[in-house]
């Protein structure tokens, strides 16, 4: 209300209102004289040409306002326009710095506040003269409950622009707006003296512009505001400020072939005088409106953020290429070093040589491919290895899975041993016992002269260290001889797998054959163009869609879906009773994860077969052997896991027990039969059932043993009294290493399928041999 008093009374002394009646009597009823605002035509204001009612009180209010461009333009300060035109050039630019943004406070007036408040005082005039016509017949109350300042408030929060929902107001108050809009574009225009002096200031020869070079200056002043074409095509500007260019383009001159037409030359402008015509053009005409200046002002900051960006992209490039030319010859420095150890390696000699492969497969003496590949641990793994992380791979060891705590990945608690390793004697011939007896003669033979190294008197001779003892591994003699080192895992066979990819291999399988470690091991001249190549795959895979999220173990992931073998065929492959395979059966049932009902879980072979996860398997394998470590342990269970699914099924399962030679013990375990043990231990029937004479008839009398029903259990020194009798060669300290291995549970007694495993059938008499078809030792 405060507000609206304020400016009812400066425009009330603007317009010199002194008496509303007075003046709606003089001017028929508009609170503004018709000498000061022409009649507003408003034929353009309403749709239809509707002619306007007697009782319409609004259209008559606008009527006589006459609320258009010429109102708002007379209601501006002129002050301010005439200090940024081109009258005040000599004073240099000093009262153009002064008439700042702030003075700009007219525009803004009559922008929000001028139609708004202009309604309001007509209407307030003609609510006056209404009562003062109705006289004495208004009721008293109604006359002194009248206060104009509050009905003036209500009049402006009814009219103001936001809440005008009619046709009529909101085409007032647009055009407002868009006069606002232009009228501060105008202004800003004026205020960019400096950057237009600039833009001239570039097409200068000699201190002045040809008049054929002004559209290019102009065309220059656009781009620098980013106008789009708005201030070079306005025809006003084109006709008072270049009108004089277009006469002389439209002069005859004579036409040359291949050649445009200069932009140089015509009559000398200075900037002064373009200064003066352009600015005068400015102001008589609507060029530029601010909206539009301003919409240059934020594509310019967006093409500055974009240009920061490049040059920092550009830096971040540059110094990224540093860092990788000074990785590179790190890297060229450790590979001329490592290149020499890879060409003496026998190992990867042997690949390009002999025609060997490397592929990761844990195989043992009896496998088909163990002679056609190189051990899957050893030196030569770690050269590659070296090798790759050269070339820019990470291929670091990944933490086993084994024992992970996440669901369905915790190992079945087993409740004490179940497995342990099959006692395997090994086999010694004559040839054997001759070379041992020649290397304890040679072993006795009196040192020669030269054999002898001389000693200085203060130093004493040192004791000779005793060997260290050679590693046992089920890898066989090849592998075993290079037990130290990584295995070739999928991590490595991954990394492998891509530098297939990168020369063209179709099918990549990460195995290392004598074609491909002959493109990889190149010369040392070579290695930077190589790392290169795989620097370029790892861009394109980072920016493929298809190669987001890509894990190099994903290169090698495969899953089978061929059908299990049946019950019968698993029988057939393994030499194995369907009894015994249902035993088993059982066994693998046991190691499966309790149901949330707390049941067993239940394997459905084939049809829906169960699996033991990863972890139980790190168990079972660990009671085979406690020093198992991750890497052999990784090797073992990819031989065992066929389908690659990281899950053990029954197949699997029994395959395993069956190609390791693992026995069952405890309480768990179901005696085999006669027949079973003769498949199991590869022994003639007969003297399974001769040796099993000779463990019954050393029982007492009140001992009684019925295999494999009722077993009875023989001490350490009874056991090893009848095998003395057995194999008279055998030595208690080789029986007893026998023995213990035999004897998981550490009661120090074993039943007759155990006995059995401790005597050597390579030191029975040469009688009993010959009786057995056993053949010579």
């Amino acid at each position: 209300i405060l507000l609206a008093f304020l400016f009812t009374t400066c425009l009330f002394r603007a317009f010199s209102v002194v008496s509303p009646m007075a003046d709606l009597s003089a001017t028929g009823g508009s609170a503004f004289g018709s000498s000061r605002v022409p009649p507003l035509d408003t034929k353009g204001m309403f749709t239809g040409g509707k002619p306007i009612s007697s009782n319409d009180e609004v259209a008559a209010i606008l009527k006589g306002l006459k609320l258009d461009k010429q109102f708002f333009t007379s209601k501006l300060n002129p002050d301010t326009l005439k200090a940024l035109g081109p009258d005040e050039e000599d004073k240099k630019g000093k009262k153009i710095a002064a008439a700042g943004r702030t003075s700009d406070f007219d525009i803004y007036l009559n922008e929000a506040m001028m139609p708004v408040l202009a309604q309001a005082l007509d209407a307030l005039c003609r609510q006056i003269v209404r009562m003062e016509k109705q006289g004495a017949s208004l009721d008293v109350k109604v006359r002194a409950r009248f206060n104009p300042i509050t009905w003036l408030a209500q009049q402006l929060l009814r009219r103001h622009p936001r809440a005008a929902t009619t046709p009529r107001r909101l085409h007032i108050y647009r055009n407002f707006k868009d006069w606002a809009d232009y009228e501060r574009g105008r202004r800003e225009l004026l205020r960019s003296k400096k950057q237009i002096e600039e833009v001239f200031s570039g097409f200068c020869i000699r201190g002045v512009v040809g008049r054929n070079t002004l559209p290019s200056v102009l065309q220059s002043a656009d781009d620098t505001f980013r106008l789009r074409g708005a201030l070079k095509d306005n025809k006003d500007i084109q006709q008072e400020v270049v009108g004089q260019v277009e006469q002389d383009h439209n002069s005859p001159q004579p036409a040359v072939r291949g050649r445009r037409r200069s932009m140089l030359g015509g009559d000398a402008v200075s900037f002064d005088q373009f200064w003066y015509k352009f600015a005068n053009t400015v102001m008589k005409h609507d060029i530029v409106s601010y909206s539009a200046l301003q919409a240059g002002k934020e594509l310019q900051r967006l093409e500055q953020e974009e240009n920061a960006r490049r040059e920092e992209a550009a830096k971040l490039e540059e110094e990224r290429r540093a860092r990788d030319d000074m990785e590179h010859q790190r890297c060229l420095g450790i590979y001329e070093l490592l290149y020499p150890k890879m060409a003496a390696d026998e190992a990867l000699q042997s690949i390009i040589n002999t025609g060997k492969t490397l592929t990761g497969d844990f195989l043992k003496e009896g496998d088909v491919e163990y002679v056609k590949q190189v051990a899957p641990k050893g030196v030569h793994v770690d050269h590659l290895e070296e090798l790759l992380k050269l070339l820019g791979f990470e291929v670091e060891r990944r933490e086993s899975k084994a024992q992970s705590k996440a669901p369905g990945t915790e190992s079945v608690d087993l409740g004490g041993a179940i497995f342990r390793q099959k006692v395997k004697h090994e086999t010694k011939t004559l040839t054997d016992d001759k070379d041992k007896e020649k290397k304890e003669d040679k072993s006795k033979e009196k040192p020669t002269r030269n054999s002898i190294r001389r000693t200085s008197a203060d130093e004493e001779p040192k004791a000779e260290e005793p060997a260290a003892p050679k590693p046992k591994s089920r890898m066989g003699s090849k592998q075993a001889s290079q037990a130290s080192g990584r295995f070739w895992d999928p991590v490595l066979k991954g990394a492998w797998a891509v530098m297939q990819e990168i020369h063209g291999v179709s099918k990549p399988d990460g195995n290392v054959d004598a074609k491909m470690l002959k493109q990889i091991m190149t010369q040392p001249e070579n290695f930077i163009n190589l790392r290169k190549k795989v620097e370029t795959e790892f861009e394109r895979r980072a920016e493929s869609a298809d190669g987001e999220g890509d894990d190099i173990l994903d290169i090698l992931k495969h899953t089978s879906d061929a059908a299990k073998p049946s019950m019968e065929e698993l029988c057939a492959m393994l030499k194995m009773t369907r009894g015994r395979l249902d035993f088993f059966h059982d066994v693998f049932e046991s190691f499966l994860p309790k149901t949330q009902d707390g049941e067993q879980g239940v394997c459905l072979y084939p049809e829906m077969p169960a699996a033991i996860n990863k972890s139980t398997m790190r168990t079972l394998m660990g009671e085979l052997q406690p020093g198992l470590d991750e890497d052999e342990f990784d090797a073992r269970f990819r031989r065992i896991d066929d389908d690659g699914s990281g899950l053990i099924e029954f197949d699997e399962f029994v395959r395993w027990v069956h190609d390791d030679e693992v026995q069952v013990t405890g309480a768990a375990a179901k005696k085999m039969t006669f027949e079973e043990l003769s498949v199991d231990l590869n022994m003639p029937m007969d003297l399974i059932q001769y040796i099993y004479s000779c463990f019954c008839e050393s029982l007492e009398e009140d001992e009684v043993d019925s295999y494999p029903d009722v077993c009875f259990e023989m001490s350490l020194e009874k056991s090893f009294t009848l095998v003395g009798l057995l194999t008279p060669k055998a030595t208690k300290k080789e029986f007893e290493q026998i023995f213990k291995m035999v004897d998981v549970a550490r009661k120090g007694v074993v039943t007759f399928d155990e006995f059995l495993e401790c005597v050597d059938t390579n030191l029975l008499p040469k009688e009993l041999r010959e009786k057995f078809n056993m053949g010579q030792s």
